[in-house]
Formats: structure tokens, sequence, C-alpha cells
């Protein structure tokens, strides 16, 4: 799993698991691998790549060469999704100053279990999905 791109969300935020779903649905390269910051695995690998203190409230997105957070993991994960509306959003919103778009991330992040909940525990991948959750 060398160079393996990699997205890391909070396991019991139900937007975060929307989201995952969502990214799941469209990404038929199956060229991403996904874990629960919660997970063993997520604090190995990311304090690993320098990330000392993981943040429930933060997304990560680690390319194989490097770790992207907030705003600007998801507009990287975009860039991997099917087709091309997708990868050409990102592209565009790459171009919004990140002290603008991760303010924004910040609010959200904020009220997103107010917003959708949260689980009692993280979730549990379909055999289909099983080999890309670690």
């Amino acid at each position: 799993m060398k160079n393996s791109k990699i997205v890391f969300f909070d396991g019991i935020c139900n937007f975060c698991n929307v989201s995952v779903n969502f990214v799941w649905k469209h990404n038929k390269k199956r060229n991403l691998y996904y874990a629960s910051l919660q997970s063993d695995i997520a604090k190995e690998k990311l304090l690993k790549r320098g990330v000392n203190d993981i943040n429930l409230r933060t997304i990560y997105y680690d390319d194989g060469y490097r770790v992207y957070q907030k705003s600007q993991a998801i507009f990287m994960i975009l860039t991997n999704l099917d087709g091309i509306l997708y990868p050409l959003l990102a592209k565009i919103a790459l171009i919004i100053p990140r002290i603008i778009s991760d303010y924004l991330y910040d609010i959200f992040s904020k009220n997103r279990y107010n917003i959708m909940g949260k689980r009692d525990s993280c979730r549990i991948p379909s055999s289909e999905e099983e080999e890309y959750f670690l």
C-alpha cells in the first residue's frame, strides 16, 4: 500500500459516513482507501506522516506524498471521482483562498453532529468495501 491514497474520516459522524458512501459510489477506479480517525491504523499512519494531533473535526487525505486537511482534503478527494464534473469542480474550488474555504469548513465541522447526528460506534464496511477500509 505504499503511496496509497487514504481518506481519514470521523467514523461516528453521520455526515462523514454519508460523504464516504458518496465517494465510494463515485470512485469506480477503487484507488482510494478509507480509515476512521478513531482507528489505530489512522493514528499510526497519520503520525508517520507528521500529523501529531489528530482532530476529529478534520478530514485528512493522504495521497501517498502529502497529507491534506479540511477543505483542501475534500477538494483533493474530489479529483479522484468518476467523470469530469467532480474533478473539474475540485480544480475550480482549489482557486478559493484556503483561509476562506477552511473557515467555511470549520463552521460546518463544528455543527456537523447537530445537523446530522452521530453514531454510537464506527461504521462496519460491507463485504464489497472490506478490502478498502483499513
